[in-house]
């Protein structure tokens, strides 16, 4: 039986006269990757930020761990998208004064974590990805796949439930992107972990599980429309054809209490006096 961690149900949202999402529904299968892909103006972003409780639809609703995300207040929202989401941007949206470590090790100050205490996981979670060594390295000191696999690292080092990426390879060379896709679903899919992302990269998109593709914010129904953008069938649900990265939550090994996959997650995003609200640039 497979459990499903989020239920969209009939989801309909309006930017002034604009539909960007128009009776959308989707479910999210526990420990799977989901690509959501379309033309810019399809409503793949406002449909991610939904699923994030970043923004609220007009009408429907939206069910992750028997509560129902657009029911819940303002700050409801923001403790969820602290605790068990993280989210992974195009940018990064890292903070340029930090280091590679203190981006990741802030993740668990904000919840509560001292930071002598953090520091020992985030250097954890970047040695795993590949950044041993650079720990100390401000974010404009690394490439951008170097800075994507810090954003990946402060994503998730308490064990967030769901990962959101956001376009996580869109500003990357093809080699870089398949890097930070190796460590992207090899830190979460292969962990037990579940992933949603949004990408016009069929390449990104061939490495989920599962592809769906959106027009005029509905989601294209059959395997035909899917098939135009990845080759494979929208309702494909077998494993990930490449699964690489790191074999086990690195986070969990150095905290004093090691977190399970469905510990409380970073804050996302912006993780300075902007982490309680957006957690996310809305677009």
């Amino acid at each position: 039986m497979t459990d499903m961690i989020l239920q969209a149900s009939s989801l309909t949202h309006r930017f002034g006269a604009t539909r960007a999402l128009d009776r959308t529904s989707l479910n999210i299968v526990e420990g799977t990757s989901t690509a959501i892909m379309g033309a810019s103006g399809s409503g793949k972003t406002t449909l991610l930020h939904m699923l994030a409780g970043i923004l609220t639809p007009d009408e429907g609703t939206i069910q992750y761990g028997g509560r129902d995300i657009t029911q819940m207040s303002d700050r409801d929202r923001s403790r969820l998208r602290r605790e068990e989401f993280g989210f992974v941007f195009q940018q990064g949206l890292l903070i340029p004064e930090l280091t590679a470590i203190e981006n990741v090790a802030l993740a668990l100050m904000l919840t509560g974590t001292p930071r002598a205490k953090a520091l020992g996981p985030a250097a954890q979670w970047l040695a795993s990805l590949g950044l041993a060594g650079m720990e100390d390295r401000r974010i404009g000191q690394l490439s951008g796949g170097q800075a994507q696999r810090v954003a990946i690292a402060r994503a998730q080092i308490t064990g967030a439930r769901v990962i959101f990426a956001d376009e996580p390879t869109g500003a990357l060379d093809s080699e870089t992107s398949r890097e930070v896709m190796d460590a992207l679903i090899g830190s979460t899919v292969a962990n037990g972990r579940t992933l949603v992302l949004v990408t016009h990269d069929p390449n990104v998109a061939a490495r989920c599980t599962r592809t769906v593709l959106m027009q005029d914010g509905r989601i294209m129904p059959g395997a035909a429309a899917a098939s135009e953008v990845t080759g494979r069938e929208i309702t494909q649900t077998g494993p990930n054809p490449i699964v690489p990265g790191p074999a086990a939550a690195p986070g969990a090994a150095a905290h004093p209490s090691p977190p399970s996959a469905t510990a409380p997650a970073p804050a996302s995003a912006h993780v300075n006096a902007q982490a309680n609200t957006a957690t996310g640039v809305e677009r």
